[in-house]
């Protein structure tokens, strides 16, 4: 056998002439082929990145979009709160506004029993009593009289009925108090019912 016949395949290839011409034309196309691949990973990796960029971009407009609501819930919230602290205030400011303003005839008929003529002093003193105790309460809850008589005529304050000739008090000062006038703070619950001097 000659020498030939005794190589591998493989090396007789590679003898043959041309073969490395072929071998550089199949590494040219295989380097080729890696760069065609490698544009083509770096495209889908630019796609990638462009598509996670527009998702942080959407994921950023929706956590913006969250915050600024869960912001405005939050003010609204506060809002609310303060709303409902000061109605509950005025209400029970109302409410206690409107249980003096029933009272206040009883006070009146209390007054005036108290000054009527009277024989039975036991009687008078537990009227004084009852009086003393509602005039407690009554301040207790912020309720104070109006004063009147002496008092420079004020409409704010004083409801006048009449006017007449005085002596003693100079004109548009309050001479007569017919019907006693109370306030809470600044708020008048009833005007005193006075007489004015001309």
């Amino acid at each position: 056998m000659s020498e030939m016949e005794n190589m591998p395949q493989e090396e007789m290839e590679i003898d043959t002439p041309g073969t490395e011409e072929a071998v550089e034309a199949a590494a040219e196309e295989k380097t080729d082929k890696k760069k065609k691949d490698k544009k083509v990973d770096i495209k889908k990796t630019l796609e990638n990145l462009l598509n996670t960029e527009k998702k942080l971009e959407d994921t950023q407009k929706e956590l913006d979009s969250t915050k600024d609501a869960f912001q405005r819930t939050l003010a609204e919230y506060d809002n609310y709160r303060k709303r409902t602290a000061k109605e509950k205030t005025e209400n029970f400011a109302l409410g206690k506004i409107q249980a003096v303003t029933d009272l206040l005839p009883v006070l009146d008929t209390l007054e005036f029993a108290l000054n009527a003529p009277c024989q039975d002093e036991s009687y008078k003193k537990g009227i004084e009593m009852v009086m003393t105790q509602a005039m407690n309460a009554f301040g207790k809850m912020g309720v104070e009289k109006i004063e009147a008589v002496g008092a420079e005529f004020n409409p704010n304050f004083h409801a006048a009925v009449m006017q007449e000739e005085s002596e003693e008090f100079e004109s548009g000062f309050v001479t007569k108090e017919l019907q006693k006038g109370y306030k809470m703070g600044d708020k008048v619950i009833r005007p005193s019912t006075v007489v004015v001097a001309q």
